[in-house]
């Protein structure tokens, strides 16, 4: 009985991703712990941010509308569509 609870258990396992870069962490502490590489402040200037959505085959920009197959892939590029102008801010996965 205590290793199908064990089995259990793991299997429930989540991932967290960050918002900003989709780097992905085992909790949320680890997560909300580093410096984020695409902080909106600048490289390194500010900590990851959870994303709240979920795992999805497909990302959505929230600006735009571009599709990436993950958010690190989404988050790498510039939006057109961005509210701080014409590509001043990275894609934004939406929820």
């Amino acid at each position: 009985m205590t290793l199908t609870l064990l089995c259990s258990a793991s299997a429930d396992k989540k991932n967290y991703y960050c918002e900003y870069c989709g780097q992905k962490f085992a909790s949320v502490s680890s997560l909300t712990s580093g410096r984020c590489q695409r902080h909106p402040d600048g490289a390194f200037k500010g900590r990851h941010k959870l994303y709240e959505g979920t795992e999805k085959e497909k990302y959505t920009c929230k600006y735009c509308g571009m599709q990436s197959n993950s958010i690190s892939s989404l988050t790498s590029g510039r939006c057109q569509k961005h509210p701080n102008g014409y590509f001043k801010g990275r894609h934004t996965p939406a929820l």
